[in-house]
């Protein structure tokens, strides 16, 4: 934990020691992410129970046992479900005034929001960190204006409170490069600096992994136009840190290389086995004339019996690997409890009993964890996002940014990420309007997800389609023509 910025200063070592467990963890992630399971479990793939298989297999199988690799990723399965449930469905970001939603969606399409939220979600639950960052693009730039973006957490160091271990006093962006510099290459050290109010950036010369001396920005040239302070008038730094509840990875480790030792095996087993297997008279043999070796040209083994009399027959093999497949069933049940993932979520029927819901409520029900835990992961971004999104508009006003006004985001859109079943929705909606406890235009923004102004426009399309039909008649009117009066125009019922 780091609790000042001294570890930037000449003679100290980057990355700061305090902070090589946490950057380990980030690179064990990535490989797990990435599927590269033998680099993080290398005595996974060394199954010693095989090694002693007569040689002649090597010749029958491409690859040593020691080297098959059967990847079952979990990890990404993980990532890619929770990060549909929360923004697969874009959230809404539904300004006060048109000028606040104008300023909205600059915002949004400048960042491409949609895939950043995306990423920082897969990062949150791969890294148990995601942070957003908050920043100013000039008129050089294609799409002058400020741009919400997804850091990786490898390039981010905290200044904790000493006092708060919760809370944060600034933030450094720090990653290394190599640049030519005159006739060799110069390792760099690139820093920016989030205080509150103010963003400075350096560059530090590395000598190995040791912080050397610090040098002009103008040194690389795409830095030369950099100021070494830019002031944001943000009370704020404009580094969103989000920090997960658990580590979903470190969770998962240790029932994944389990399930992936067992399929290996299996596979493995079954691979031996497919190979034929006879037993016959030696008679059948051949003999060889230079080493006096006797054998059978066969893709498999021959067991010899010293009696012509018998016929050739094949030796049948029972793995009895049931328990194998059932300890497999049972790693995976406790996966989906690990995770908070339901069968459902990945269509895995198997699970489920082999019954496929029918209605979107009964979907619902069934992936209550799942939806439970993406509610968990929707309120940690909330208020980040709506303070970066803040942030950005800030940024807009002060740079001058084309229809640029300040917003202040009360609340952001989120969308559960799951197919809607209008069917039903369309029935609740008529059931509510006949009952009296909804309007028709809300019930439009609720079905068509829509705003104020779209529902009534859509209402107003409605009413011009639909002829002038006769009003209906009241029970008192109705009462009076069956006795033969007229009812007047004025007449009202009285109370009996």
């Amino acid at each position: 934990m780091l609790t000042d910025q001294s570890f930037l200063n000449p003679g100290q070592i980057f990355p700061p020691p305090s902070e090589s467990d946490r950057l380990t963890s980030y690179k064990t992630a990535d490989l797990l992410f990435s599927g590269q399971h033998h680099v993080v479990w290398p005595d996974l793939w060394d199954i010693q129970d095989l090694q002693s298989v007569d040689d002649t297999l090597s010749a029958f199988f491409k690859k040593a046992y020691g080297q098959r690799k059967l990847e079952f990723n979990w990890f990404q399965i993980v990532c890619n479900v929770f990060s549909d449930f929360l923004v697969g469905e874009p959230p809404r970001l539904l300004g006060q005034t048109p000028a606040e939603q104008t300023e909205l969606d600059l915002i949004r399409d400048r960042s491409n929001l949609n895939i950043t939220l995306y990423q920082a979600c897969t990062n949150l639950i791969k890294y148990s960190h995601c942070i957003l960052k908050s920043r100013f693009i000039g008129s050089p730039s294609l799409e002058p204006g400020s741009r919400i973006e997804n850091i990786n957490p490898s390039i981010w160091f905290p200044i904790t409170d000493p006092d708060d271990s919760t809370s944060y006093t600034s933030h450094i962006l720090a990653w290394t490069f190599t640049a030519p510099i005159g006739t060799s290459q110069a390792k760099l050290l690139k820093l920016e600096i989030h205080e509150p109010g103010q963003v400075s950036h350096r560059l530090m010369w590395m000598n190995g992994n040791v912080i050397d001396h610090e040098i002009p920005l103008s040194t690389i040239p795409r830095f030369s136009n950099l100021p070494p302070t830019i002031k944001t008038n943000i009370p704020y730094p404009l580094i969103f840190p989000i920090n997960n509840l658990t580590n979903d990875f470190e969770n998962m480790k240790n029932p994944v290389k389990e399930l992936e030792t067992r399929i290996i095996k299996v596979a493995s087993i079954l691979d031996i086995h497919s190979r034929p297997i006879m037993a016959g008279p030696d008679n059948a043999l051949s003999t060889d004339m230079e080493t006096g070796t006797e054998s059978l040209k066969l893709n498999g083994r021959y067991f010899p019996i010293r009696d012509p009399t018998n016929r050739p027959t094949y030796i049948e093999w029972d793995g009895k690997l049931t328990s194998s497949f059932s300890e497999m069933d049972r790693i995976t049940d406790m996966l989906y409890k690990i995770t908070d993932l339901n069968p459902a979520a990945l269509g895995d029927y198997a699970h489920m009993g082999g019954s496929v819901p029918l209605s979107g409520s009964a979907w619902k029900r069934l992936l209550i964890r799942s939806i439970s835990k993406t509610n968990r992961i929707r309120n940690l971004f909330d208020t980040p996002l709506r303070r970066a999104i803040h942030a950005c508009s800030v940024l807009d006003v002060a740079g001058r940014a084309a229809e640029s006004v300040e917003v202040t985001l009360r609340s952001i859109g989120w969308q559960d990420g799951l197919p809607r079943d209008m069917l039903e929705d369309t029935t609740v909606e008529q059931a509510r309007k006949n009952s009296g406890l909804t309007s028709k235009l809300s019930s439009i923004m609720r079905l068509d997800d829509c705003t104020e102004e779209q529902a009534q426009s859509e209402l107003a399309r409605m009413r011009s389609e639909i002829p002038d039909a006769p009003r209906e008649q009241s029970p008192f009117e109705a009462r009076l023509r069956n006795n033969g009066v007229q009812p007047h125009s004025n007449l009202k019922p009285t109370v009996d």
